[in-house]
Formats: structure tokens, C-alpha cells, sequence
């Protein structure tokens, strides 16, 4: 602007170069303000955009988390299922097991009865009969 006014043949003092110099200063503190403005504004707009792409971004990023949640939440459950199944079948097994064995005691002790009472029905024959070995040291008294 300094410039521009001297290549301009204008007395070097006075009211009417003074006037000049403000009128053109104002020129440009005016295009400064607007450029500042246009400036804001675009620095406005970049930064709602900016805003705008950062929601939709925390909003995949919450939308992702809750779908691996939710998998994680469904694997655990058929996991859980599979290990109660498991688990039943086990004690399923083991009760049945139980009952084969009681029952299976049950059976030796009512032979295992049958076998003493066998036995002393036999001695006692033995004895009735007069044989010396009704009374050998007690090798049937299970």
C-alpha cells in the first residue's frame, strides 16, 4: 500500500494524503475481515465435518463392541450348555453306575447268604452223618 502511494504523485504531507492512506487502510482491514470471516467459516465447516465422521465412527465402533458382545455372550452360553450337558451325562453315568453296584452287592451278599447257609446245611449234615471232617478249622465260614 506504501508503495502503491508513493508510485502515485500525491504531495508527501498533508490532509488529503492522509485521508488517502486511512481510505486504503480501511480497504484492506476490510478485506482482512472478510478473509478472517471466510476463514471462520470454513474452519467451521471442517470442524463439524470432523465432528460429523467422528460420531459416525463411535457409533460403527460402539455398533462393532456390541456385536462382539453379544457373540461372546452367545459362544459362552452354548459353551455353558455343552459343559451342563456333559456334566448331566457324567452324573447320569455315575448314578447309574451306583445303582449296577448296589445292586450288584446286593445280589453277592444274598448269594454270598445262600453260600453260608449252604454251607452250614452241609456241615451240619456231615456231622449228623459222623464224618470227622464236619468240624475242620473254619475255611467255609466266609
Amino acid at each position: 500500500m506504501e508503495r502503491d502511494l508513493a508510485q502515485e504523485n500525491l504531495p508527501k504531507e498533508g490532509p488529503q494524503r492522509d485521508l488517502l492512506v486511512l481510505t486504503r487502510e480501511r480497504q484492506v482491514l476490510v478485506l482482512q475481515i472478510e478473509a478472517l470471516r471466510a476463514e471462520a467459516q470454513q474452519a467451521e465447516k471442517d470442524l463439524q465435518d470432523q465432528y460429523d465422521r467422528h460420531r459416525a465412527e463411535l457409533h460403527c465402533l460402539r455398533e462393532e463392541s456390541l456385536q462382539v458382545f453379544r457373540v461372546f455372550r452367545q459362544v459362552g452360553e452354548e459353551q455353558r450348555k455343552i459343559s451342563e450337558g456333559r456334566y448331566r451325562s457324567v452324573l447320569l453315568e455315575a448314578v447309574q453306575d451306583a445303582i449296577y453296584l448296589s445292586a450288584q452287592n446286593q445280589q453277592l451278599q444274598a448269594e454270598n447268604k445262600q453260600l453260608r447257609k449252604s454251607a452250614a446245611e452241609l456241615k451240619d449234615m456231615l456231622a449228623a452223618q459222623g464224618d470227622p471232617m464236619a468240624d475242620p478249622p473254619s475255611t467255609l465260614n466266609v
